[in-house]
C-alpha cells in the first residue's frame, strides 16, 4: 500500500513552511495532552489553552502565513487557533462533536505514530540491547507460550529480533557520522570536543556496554538451539503455522509453512550474523579514535622539528588557498610558495653521502649433492601408489558422485537407508552424499524424509538421493 494512500497529501506541508520548527513542538504538546485521556481526543479548548500558554512563554512576535494570503496572528490565541486549523486542514487532527456538544480535536492514529518518531529522534535515547536479548530469551523459554507458539513467542521474538538489529545499525551509523565529522574542516578544539562528545554518548555508553554487559553471545546459542527447537517439534510447528495464517491472513497451508519457516530462520539468520556487525562496529570504533587523535594531534603540533614546520607550512598554505576562494592551484601564484612542493628523498650514494655501504659477503659455492640423497625410483613410484589409493578414498565430490551415479545406474532414485552400512566409513558416506546433495554443483540431489531409520545400529533422517534432471 501507498503511504499516501493512508495520510492526506499536505500531510507533511507543515513541516516544510518556515514555521516547521514550531508545528513540531505544537504537535509534540498536542500529543502530550492525551497522555492522561482514554483516547486521542480532547476538547478544542484544552488543546487552544496549552498552545496558548506555549506561545506566551515564547518571544512575541508575530506569524505571517503566507499560503493563507499573508493571515498574521498576533497575540497567542490567534496563534493557537492558527496551527490548529493549519493541522487539520493537512490531516493531522480532526474535529468531532461530543455528547455535551463541546468540540473535540481528536489526532489521526498515523499522526500519532509520526509525534512518537519524532519524540524518539529528539530524545535520542539508547537502547538497552540487555533487555532486548533477555526479553527474546525468556520468551523462548516461556512454556505457557507454546500453547500458541505463533502469537506468544515467534511474534515477539521476530519483533525484538528487528528491533535489536535495527539498534546494533544504527550504533554503526552512529560512530560512521562521527568519522565524517572529523574530515570537516575543523580546528583542534572542536575535533578535541567532539572526541569528548563520542566518547560520553558511545564509546562510555552504548560501545562499552555492548562488548561487556550487554554482550548478546551470552544468549544466543540457546536463542538459536529454542528456534532450532520450535521448527523441529511437529506438533509446536502445526500449531504455530495455523496462528500464523489466522493473524497473517494467509489462506494457503504449504506458503503459510514456508513464509513461518523463512521468518524463524530469518532470526536465526540474524544472530549468526551478530559477530559480523559487532566486527564492523569495531573496526569503526578503532577508526574513529585513530583518526581523531592523529588529527587533533597533527593540528596541535608545534615544534621545531620536521614534523612541526611541514605542519606550519600546510597551514599558512591552506589559509593563503582559502582566503581566495576564486584561487585554484593551477593559476598563478608565487613561485616561492611553489617551491615549497619541491620536495623529494634522495635516492642515490655518492662520496659524500652519510650512508654506510654495508660490506658485502662473500659468495661460495654449495656443495654438491651425493647420488644417495632423496628417494630411489621404486620408493618414488611406491609413494605414488599410496597417495592415488588414497585419493581414490577420499570423500571428495568427485568420488562421492562417481559413487551416486553407479548407484543410479538401474534406477531413477534410491533411498539412504538402503546403502550398504556395516563400517564407520560407510556411515561418513552417507553423510557426505548427504551434504553434497545440497550443492548445485553434483549431478544428484538429497531430498530429506520425515522419517528416522535405524541400520545396524547406526540411527538417522532418512533421505531420498536422485539425479539432477
Amino acid at each position: 500500500m501507498n503511504l499516501f494512500e493512508i495520510v492526506p497529501e499536505d500531510f507533511f506541508k507543515p513541516l516544510t513552511s518556515k514555521y516547521r520548527t514550531t508545528y513540531i513542538d505544537c504537535l509534540r504538546l498536542i500529543y502530550n495532552t492525551y497522555k492522561n485521556e482514554l483516547s486521542f481526543g480532547v476538547d478544542k479548548e484544552i488543546i487552544v489553552a496549552e498552545l496558548e500558554h506555549h506561545f506566551d512563554s515564547q518571544p512575541a512576535a508575530e506569524m505571517v502565513f503566507d499560503e493563507d494570503d499573508n493571515e498574521v496572528a498576533r497575540d497567542s490565541r490567534a496563534k493557537a487557533n492558527a496551527i490548529i486549523r493549519r493541522l487539520k486542514d493537512s490531516g493531522w487532527i480532526e474535529y468531532e462533536l461530543a455528547n455535551d456538544f463541546k468540540i473535540k480535536v481528536n489526532l489521526f492514529d498515523y499522526a500519532a505514530t509520526m509525534i512518537e518518531s519524532f519524540n524518539k529522534i529528539i530524545k535520542n535515547e539508547e537502547m538497552e540491547y540487555q533487555s532486548l536479548v533477555s526479553q527474546i530469551h525468556a520468551t523462548l523459554l516461556n512454556r505457557d507460550g507454546y500453547s500458541k507458539p505463533y502469537e506468544y513467542i515467534i511474534k515477539r521474538v521476530f519483533e525484538n529480533t528487528e528491533e535489536l538489529m535495527v539498534g546494533l545499525k544504527k550504533l554503526n551509523t552512529n560512530i560512521k557520522k562521527h568519522i565524517d565529522a572529523i574530515t570537516n574542516e575543523k580546528s583542534a578544539g572542536e575535533i578535541v570536543q567532539d572526541f569528548f562528545v563520542y566518547h560520553k554518548e558511545i564509546g562510555s555508553k552504548a560501545y562499552h556496554r555492548i562488548k561487556t554487559s550487554d554482550n548478546i553471545s551470552h544468549f544466543r546459542s540457546s536463542i538459536i538451539e529454542k528456534l532450532y527447537g520450535i521448527v523441529n517439534d511437529e506438533n509446536i510447528f502445526k500449531r504455530a503455522v495455523r496462528g500464523y495464517m489466522e493473524i497473517e491472513q494467509v489462506p494457503d497451508q504449504t506458503e503459510a509453512q514456508d513464509l513461518l519457516r523463512g521468518k524463524i530462520f530469518g532470526i536465526i539468520s540474524a544472530f549468526r550474523n551478530y559477530d559480523d556487525i559487532i566486527a564492523e562496529i569495531d573496526y569503526k570504533h578503532s577508526k574513529y579514535i585513530g583518526s581523531a587523535v592523529a588529527r587533533a594531534k597533527f593540528l596541535l603540533t608545534n615544534t621545531n622539528n620536521a614534523e612541526g614546520k611541514i605542519s606550519k607550512i600546510l597551514a599558512y598554505l591552506a589559509d593563503e588557498f582559502n582566503a581566495d576562494e576564486a584561487l585554484n592551484l593551477n593559476d598563478e601564484t608565487d613561485e616561492a610558495m611553489l617551491e615549497i612542493f619541491n620536495i623529494f628523498p634522495q635516492g642515490f650514494i655518492d662520496s659524500d653521502s652519510l650512508y654506510v655501504v654495508p660490506i658485502s659477503k662473500k659468495m661460495s659455492l654449495p656443495e654438491v649433492l651425493s647420488d644417495d640423497f632423496g628417494l630411489s625410483g621404486e620408493e618414488r613410484a611406491l609413494r605414488k601408489l599410496a597417495m592415488q589409493e588414497r585419493s581414490r578414498n577420499r570423500f571428495s565430490r568427485k568420488n562421492i558422485n562417481a559413487y551416486v551415479d553407479g548407484l543410479l545406474k538401474d534406477s531413477k532414485a534410491v533411498l539412504a537407508s538402503t546403502l550398504p552400512l556395516e563400517t564407520k566409513r560407510d556411515l561418513i558416506r552417507v553423510i557426505f552424499i548427504s551434504l553434497y546433495g545440497r550443492d548445485k554443483k553434483s549431478i544428484y540431489t538429497a531430498t530429506p524424509l520425515d522419517e528416522t531409520v535405524a541400520v545396524n545400529n547406526f540411527r538417522f533422517r532418512d533421505f531420498l538421493i536422485e539425479r539432477c534432471q
